[in-house]
């Protein structure tokens, strides 16, 4: 495997979120089942008793059920249901992390989306003139939004605001600063 694939290998790593540990659950499950079948059939070819119930006498009981058996099976039914959508929504749901990767020529480099957050709300604050806690940004992916309070009485240049937010994110890797949504509020602060 070459550099360039490891690199690019540990760097999805990071930024996507593991579904082993759903998936774990679940093969224990049918593991922890199926061993108990396979037991109880075992169990029964040799004429032992059986260690819960016998597989004939489940499967007797399931074809003429009696309200008790109506009632753990309606129970048994939900929680699998319920288990079932768990999984489906595990298996659906985006499993990225609130991270992002960005491109070095000497190695692999993951950041939180945070900091890129954090460095567009102080690019905008410096293009904008106002105090940095006048600024605010969210960085998801591709996509930064910026939210700019001005200060009353002195404008704020949008444009301006939204070039210097990319130019600074710009230098951190190719794909960041290229979405930049800028806002500025019609309403300013007093400094």
């Amino acid at each position: 495997m070459s550099t360039e694939q490891l690199e690019k290998r540990l760097r999805r790593r990071s930024i996507h979120r593991s579904r082993s540990t759903a998936l774990a659950i679940t093969l224990i499950i049918v593991v922890v089942v199926a061993a108990w079948i396979g037991t109880e059939a075992v169990l029964q070819a040799i004429g032992q008793r059986p260690l819960l119930a016998d597989p004939q006498t489940v499967a007797d009981t399931a074809l003429q059920p009696d309200a008790a058996f109506t009632t753990i099976a309606e129970i048994i039914a939900v929680v699998l249901v319920i288990l079932g959508i768990i999984l489906i929504v595990l298996a659906v749901k985006p499993g990225r992390q609130p991270r992002s990767g960005i491109d070095r020529d000497r190695g692999a480099v993951v950041i939180d989306t945070r900091i890129l957050a954090s460095t567009a709300a102080n690019a905008a604050a410096l293009a904008a003139g106002v105090p940095e806690s006048n600024t605010s940004a969210s960085a998801r992916g591709h996509h930064t939004e910026v939210h700019v309070v001005p200060l009353s009485g002195i404008p704020v240049d949008r444009t301006r605001v939204e070039q210097a937010v990319q130019d600074r994110l710009g230098r951190l890797g190719g794909k960041h600063g290229r979405s930049v949504k800028v806002t500025v509020e019609q309403k300013g602060t007093l400094a």
